[in-house]
Order: structure tokens, then sequence, then C-alpha cells
């Protein structure tokens, strides 16, 4: 991803502006004239602001001849929105499948607004150091520029004003690079980036969830040496975390699972903001999305086996509630330690005694 700096220096090209009806299914264009230099400042700000939201999954061009891909070329050799008739093409495809999202879903909304937000879609080219780039955002309209005079009517730090974006660059041998895809929501809508932008993501969720999990375990491995009880306990609690069937967020995962855990071995007090930060750069190092859907078999740990004399070993699944409730270490009052195991089902098939006693 470009960084603020570039953006900053983005020069912007072409401009496009269309409001959106849901209701009366109309599409129609605003003309924006880019000399406006109230509107140049929005736009730098507008992405510095998308630019700064993380990007938590990788998408690709299902093909090079969707609607959406030659429009792009088409806007690549023109550099001309206004001139290029896809711009329009774009707008119309957006409206057609919010107004088809919102018939065959709309039911599922509580709020009685509406499931698909209300708003316009803008649509720039810029040049941003050696690349040409695409920017579609669908934006809030009625809060973000006034059409008459152009003028903002308010600060961009306001909440809810961008609702989705996608940016696509083009090197100076014409290669069309990386998306990048943007969501108000923690998880982007199915219909902005599979049929509006036609677009496929780069990874599948069973692979991101077992590259995830290892790597995790692999850099747990750290603390195995320091602490072998907070090992089983963050591991347990990782495993235990993948096995659900649910959106992770990788870096919320990293804060609830990690940085908020109290250590029950002061020796890992110290360590343990290391491995955080070391947690938080695995997407990128690894080459995993931050945001996925859990595929519970996809995650390769199943039972843990502990040897806790020459003779016993203990085993249990991997994804154990409590861990630390089901089992756990002691000394009887004579000295002798025990390992002690939650056992309801089984403790009949064993000799019982008193704590004093061996």
């Amino acid at each position: 991803m470009n960084g603020v700096a570039s953006e900053l220096d983005a020069k912007i090209l072409s401009t496009s502006l269309h409001h959106l009806d849901i209701e009366t299914g109309t599409c129609n264009s605003v003309a924006i004239p880019v000399d406006k230099a109230d509107l140049e400042a929005y736009l730098s700000a507008l992405l510095l602001e998308i630019h700064g939201r993380p990007q938590n999954r990788l998408y690709t061009l299902v093909s090079p001849t969707t609607e959406f891909a030659t429009s792009l070329n088409a806007f690549f050799g023109s550099k001309d929105l206004i001139a290029a008739p896809e711009t329009q093409t774009l707008a119309s495809r957006l409206l057609r499948i919010e107004v088809d999202t919102e018939e065959r879903y709309g039911h599922l909304d509580k709020s009685g607004k509406g499931l698909v937000n209300k708003g316009s879609f803008l649509q720039f080219l810029y040049q941003d150091g050696g690349s040409l780039s695409y920017l579609g955002v669908k934006i809030e309209h009625q809060r973000f520029i006034d059409e008459t005079d152009l003028k903002r009517k308010i600060g961009l730090g306001e909440s809810n004003k961008i609702y989705k974006a996608c940016k696509v660059s083009m090197d100076a041998e014409g290669k069309m690079g990386q998306v990048f895809v943007f969501d108000t929501h923690s998880r982007p809508s199915t219909y902005w980036w599979k049929e509006v932008l036609e677009l496929k993501q780069l990874r599948s969720d069973a692979l991101n969830t077992e590259m995830a999990v290892k790597s995790v375990v692999k850099t747990l491995g750290k603390v195995k040496s320091v602490s072998p009880v907070d090992y089983s306990i963050l591991r347990n609690a990782t495993i235990a975390a993948f096995k659900q069937n649910e959106t992770l967020s990788f870096d919320d995962f990293v804060t609830k699972t990690f940085a908020s855990y109290v250590p029950v071995s002061a020796a890992l007090t110290d360590l343990l903001p290391s491995i955080v930060t070391n947690l938080r750069s695995l997407p990128e190092k690894r080459n995993f999305d931050g945001q996925f859907t859990l595929v519970p078999s996809a995650v390769p740990f199943r039972r843990q086996t502990i040897k806790v004399s020459e003779q016993i070993s203990v085993a249990y699944d991997e994804d154990i509630p409590d861990l630390p409730d089901k089992i756990w270490y002691s000394k009887t009052p004579a000295g002798q330690s025990v390992l002690v195991l939650d056992a309801p089902n089984g403790a009949g098939g064993f000799i019982e005694k008193p704590w004093n006693l061996k």
C-alpha cells in the first residue's frame, strides 16, 4: 500500500460524482470541476483517510474481461472519467446491484433505514509517483459536499461518511497492481467486492485459518522455554479461538488473547510485549489475511500430549475452554507433586487417596 506521504503528492486527473437513488432507481451524474481548490483538498484528505484504515483482505480481478476490469483499462487509457462511458456504466452497475441486494435481503434490516446505506458514488483518477490510480468510493452524499457551490459542509472526521472504497493502480508499463478494498463494516460486504467490483479473494478462508494458527503457535515457542504453564494456557486459548465458527479479525484476536493476558509467571511479563508486536506483524510476514471467516476443520492441531513421568503421559483436546480449571498442578500436604484433572467421567477407574497420603 502506498504511504501517507505519497498520497499528499497525488495529482488528481479526473473526477466524477453520481447520485444513486435506490428508491427511484435513478443514477444521475453531477459535474465536478477539478480546479476547485476545496474539492482538491477534499479528495487528498479522502485518500489519507481511506489509507489510514487497515487493509484486512487481499483481492484480485476475477478476469481481465469483466465489466469492472475493462472499465479500468478504459480509464487508464483515456485518463478522463468524464469522457469515458464506462464511468456511467460502473455507477449504474453499483445502483443496479444495490437495488437487487435491498430487494433480496432488505427484510434482514432492523433499523428501518434499509440494509444498503444511501449515498453517492465518487470516482477519480490520480497520479501517485510513477503509478496511475483509480479510486471508487461509495460515500454519504448529503453530508460531504454541497452540490451547488462545492464547499465542504463538515469535517472529514465525521463517522459513516465513507461507506466503501476500492483502489486499483497501474504501473508505468501498464500492468495492473494489487486491488485494495475498504468497507466501514468489519467484514466487507460481499455484494461490493464480489458483485459490483467482480473480484475474488486472493486466499481462501481455509488457507488463512491454517496459516494463521500455525504461525501463532510457532511464535509461542518463545514462551515455552520461559514459562511452560503460560505456554499451555496461551496455546490452548489460541487453538480454541481458531475453532470457532465466526469471522476473525487477527489484530483483535491478538489484543484479546495476548495483549490483555496477565502471565502466571513473572518471567513472561517483560517478554510478552515483544511477542505481541511479533504476532501483530504475522499477516504480512507469513502471507495470510488480517480478517477472514474461520474454518475449524483447517486447524491442524487436535490433541496435546504431555509426559508427566517416565511411565505416564496426559493427552487432552487443544480447544478446552478454561483449561486451568480442568487441569492443574498442585502439591499434597506431604509434599508430593500431583497433576489434578477435573474428571467426572473417569474418576471411578482409579484408587481414591486423601491428600496427606501417597
